[in-house]
């Protein structure tokens, strides 16, 4: 009879509690895109290990519309990583995504970023600067049919990391990631000549097997002089076009870091936007009035690589098994900590 009577009070209680319970897990009151009207949050799910008290808010520039945006911390990251992962790879890589981004944002928030583009805000929507950001209306567009099912995808991979971020000495990492290395990642020191210890080089040799690993550009004489003229006006590309080029020093993984074109020496950085490269590591070979470029990988090369993220969870790697093999030497620390600090 006492074995009952327990039993009977110990439901009564449960009972009490399911409307908090509810309320909970429908309390983050995330709209995905500022504009959308309240509760049209089409992947909206109960937040799980990455729960926390305190909400962190994210300042967002709009380079396209040019206004300021204040977005919930758990909404801005699932439209990153929606906007720069293919929400078709494996639900780890999504997940390590969704770490690093949260982790890019909130080194941007805690060290209070402003280069005075982003009109006073410690993120910008355009991903050659900070990281891309596709509303829930470009998602539709571009998903089409597939919209409920990616989402979902994605909306689960955040809430299972959300808050989690990865940490050296004690403060959150710049978090960089790149779309496919040249089967070996880039250092910070070499791509930015910003040495940080945990963007070294490191093996990624899976992206080899990525379709587009390989591409080649093709330049006619003519236009290779325009355009290194325009660049600058010293160059001089006289004589054999052969001879144009010379002096190349290259990283490690194989990028090139600096190279002289007609006696004017430029980065591998600026030689790859000049002439729409992929990457900075290529080669360049001169025949029959043409150039041709062979380039490998797609991305500045530091840090994460997408798709060798993707291909070592096919292999069946964790998130957290990505994240410490692409950043060296971190840590990868629990919401449990509370995220509020970084508002």
């Amino acid at each position: 009879m006492k074995d009952k009577v327990i039993l009977i009070a110990i439901l009564g209680i449960y009972m009490a509690m399911l409307p908090l319970v509810a309320f909970a897990a429908g309390g983050s009151g995330a709209q995905i895109d500022p504009g959308d009207p309240p509760g049209n949050d089409p992947g909206q799910s109960q937040l799980q290990s990455g729960q926390a008290e305190d909400e962190v808010i994210f300042n967002v520039f709009n380079t396209e519309t040019g206004e300021a945006m204040e977005i919930e911390g758990r909404e801005y990251i699932i439209h990153v990583v929606a906007a720069e992962m293919p929400a078709s790879f494996e639900s780890e890589a999504l997940k390590a995504q969704a770490v690093a981004a949260f982790t890019y944002a909130v080194n941007r928030k805690s060290s209070g970023y402003s280069d005075g583009t982003h009109d006073g805000c410690e993120l910008c929507t355009d991903s050659t600067h900070c990281k891309a950001y596709a509303s829930t209306e470009r998602l539709r567009e571009i998903w089409g049919d597939d919209f409920d099912a990616y989402y979902k995808k994605i909306c689960d991979a955040v809430d299972e990391v959300y808050g989690q971020y990865l940490s050296y000495d004690g403060e959150p990492i710049s978090a960089v990631f790149h779309s496919l290395s040249s089967g070996v990642t880039e250092s910070s020191a070499d791509v930015w000549g910003y040495d940080y210890p945990y963007l070294v080089s490191v093996d990624s040799s899976l992206d080899r097997e990525v379709d587009g690993y390989e591409s080649v550009v093709t330049v006619s004489r003519e236009e290779f002089e325009k355009t290194m003229k325009e660049y600058s006006n010293k160059c001089d590309l006289e004589g054999d076009p052969e001879e144009w080029i010379d002096d190349i020093v290259r990283s490690d993984a194989g990028g090139v870091i600096t190279m002289n074109v007609g006696g004017e020496v430029l980065t591998g950085g600026k030689f790859r936007n000049l002439f729409g490269l992929r990457s900075a590591n290529f080669t360049v070979k001169y025949s029959k009035e043409t150039f041709t470029i062979t380039v490998h990988g797609y991305g500045h090369g530091v840090g994460m690589s997408q798709y060798g993220a993707n291909l070592m969870a096919k292999e069946g790697a964790t998130y957290d098994q990505i994240l410490l093999h692409y950043y060296t030497g971190v840590r990868l620390e629990s919401s449990a900590k509370g995220i509020g600090k970084f508002s």
